[in-house]
């Protein structure tokens, strides 16, 4: 048996005993829930006329790429523990599998997860589509094991993760494209690293919040195979610590009359495998006339010096809120009205909301522009969202027009789902779920 195998092992078999004594201490028969989902969606592909030459235009009739899935969480509750399980099925065959303890002793909340899963990647298929494959061989693969405890002690926040994970795992929305471009992925192409990552904030009175970070072998970003991610990721060179202070009031004896509000932030970090090994950034804000946020940042560093960030401001209109960002030499970097309208309506036989949200720049104009409405009557729901973004040949073009229909009957829910785009009917989905 090989050394990485010998240790997948060791920590299953200890996961499974935390489990079983966790089990064993927790009295009464557990309470079971969760869910089962089926999802269907549906891709138009190309047209094709005689002699195979694909058409730019789309047609009225098609063929449809499917994607079918399978999804399934389960929830164990005991006493003072829960068992839970999710997995996800596509046509390729299964995605991953979710094993999960979670549980709160002493005030604090203790959770852990192994997982397992297939490497899929990215790919552009035989129609020019983008598509998600496996990889050969296609085995279920121990992925990584995680533990977090969290928990709040004399007003002082914690929270410690721990990962054990596979760092070569191929990210699924990325192409898998190692070094020798092998077109496998086994359990001999794995590389697993321990890491940790220790979160302490606090409130330090007057509105100041300060939070102490280090990272040993971890780092704060996320860990995803297909159709699951969790926070924190294994990284063997990061070592480092931060030290934050935010919200922090300082005496600013020119702030009268319409200036106020002065607030500060630093941030001081140590980092003995980079370069520098200890740098301090930090920001300053402020208001003007109580609406006008003007805010500023510097990053200092032992061979770099200071390094000024320029300033920027925030200007609330009856429009929208005018941002303007200047760099380190005074001049005005870019420019952008971000304006937006919400309203809940309540008519009798329905009820709901529109909303409407449009950027605008000062070298582009409307760059972006979207309209969503979301109605309910019962046990029926429907929303509708109208998008426009810039393009590049076009300027300010039609983006997506998005429609969905929901039906509750609980403990069935069916959902459609249909996205028209650029190019005409881009997706359909149905999607059936049981909720127990």
């Amino acid at each position: 048996m090989g050394r990485k195998r010998r240790w997948v092992l060791a920590l299953c078999c200890a996961w499974a005993g935390w489990g079983s004594w966790a089990l064993a201490s927790s009295p009464g028969f557990g309470l079971m829930s969760g869910s089962t989902t089926v999802s269907l969606m549906g891709f138009p592909l190309p047209c094709s006329i005689v002699d195979e030459i694909k058409l730019d235009t789309p047609c009225e009739r098609t063929v449809f790429a499917w994607d079918l899935e399978v999804g399934i969480n389960l929830k164990c509750s005991f006493d003072s523990l829960a068992v839970t399980i999710g997995t996800v099925f596509g046509i390729p065959g299964p995605e991953h599998l979710a094993l999960g303890l979670a549980g709160k002793w002493a005030g604090i909340a203790l959770s852990s997860e192994l997982c397992f899963a297939v490497p899929y990647e990215s790919v552009v298929d035989a129609n020019n589509l983008p598509n998600v494959a496996v990889i050969p061989p296609g085995d279920l693969l121990f992925a990584q094991a995680r533990m977090e405890a969290s928990g709040n002690f004399s007003g002082m926040g914690v929270q410690w993760i721990a990962v054990f994970q596979d760092l070569n795992f191929p990210n699924p929305g990325a192409e898998y494209n190692p070094p020798g471009a092998p077109d496998h992925y086994r359990a001999s192409d794995q590389s697993f690293a321990l890491g940790s990552l220790i979160t302490l904030s606090a409130d330090a009175g007057a509105g100041m919040k300060i939070t102490v970070q280090m990272c040993l072998g971890a780092e704060a970003g996320s860990f995803t195979v297909k159709k699951h991610s969790t926070s924190g990721k294994a990284n063997p060179d990061a070592m480092y610590l931060t030290v934050s202070f935010t919200d922090i009031p300082f005496p600013c004896p020119w702030c009268v009359g319409p200036i106020g509000h002065p607030r500060m932030g630093i941030t001081f970090r140590i980092q003995p495998k980079d370069d520098p090994f200890i740098s301090l950034t930090g920001s300053v804000s402020l208001t003007l006339f109580e609406d006008i946020s003007i805010g500023t940042s510097f990053t200092l560093g032992i061979t770099g010096g200071l390094t000024w960030g320029g300033f920027s401001v925030s200007i609330p209109t009856s429009v929208g809120t005018l941002n303007l960002q200047f760099d380190a030499s005074g001049g005005l970097s870019s420019a952008s009205l971000n304006m937006g309208y919400r309203h809940q309506f309540n008519a009798g036989w329905t009820s709901g909301s529109c909303s409407a949200t449009a950027t605008a720049t000062l070298d582009k104009g409307v760059t972006g522009a979207s309209f969503t409405l979301a109605l309910n009557q019962g046990l029926f729901t429907s929303n509708y969202g109208l998008s426009y973004s810039w393009q590049s040949n076009e300027g300010l073009a039609f983006s997506a027009l998005n429609l969905r229909f929901g039906l509750n009957l609980s403990p069935v829910q069916v959902g459609f789902t249909v996205v028209f785009g650029r190019g005409g009917l881009a997706q359909f989905g149905v999607t059936i779920g049981y909720v127990f």
